[in-house]
């Protein structure tokens, strides 16, 4: 009785083992991303209150996998962003546009813009900074 029990053991232990090689394999297969920006800020300049302006951060797939965005965040309810939910991939190109609504707002305004993507636990930040005048000053 021992015996079979020994054969069933090694012949888990061999499966097992094939589809540890066959997934480690795959990994390898598909590769990392990494997002490279052009540019991680934009200066809008002066702008009057009231004013929306939006720019488009462009960027590269420089790994070796699929890049996928899964998530912009931003640092204000006045900032918000468009992206492509689709992956990228390596060598190609894309773009995170944010749009600014200075309404309410006066003076100096960094925002901060995270871009959370499967590259990293860590997302990309952008930054945007704009200064605003009030039309009555």
């Amino acid at each position: 009785m021992p015996f079979p029990k020994l054969i069933s053991i090694f012949i888990l232990t061999a499966v097992c083992i094939g589809c540890t090689n066959r997934n480690n394999n795959q990994n390898q297969t598909v590769g990392t991303p990494q997002i490279k920006f052009e540019t991680d800020f934009h200066n809008f300049g002066t702008i009057a209150q009231g004013e929306k302006v939006s720019h488009v951060f462009k960027f590269r797939n420089i790994g070796s996998g699929q890049l996928v965005i899964t998530d912009v965040t931003t640092s204000c309810g006045c900032t918000a962003s468009k992206y492509s939910i689709e992956p990228i991939a390596a060598g190609e190109t894309g773009e995170v546009e944010v749009i600014f609504d200075s309404y309410g707002r006066e003076g100096r305004q960094l925002k901060k813009i995270s871009v959370w993507t499967n590259c990293s636990n860590d997302p990309a930040t952008l930054k945007i900074l704009s200064n605003i005048e009030t039309k009555n000053k």
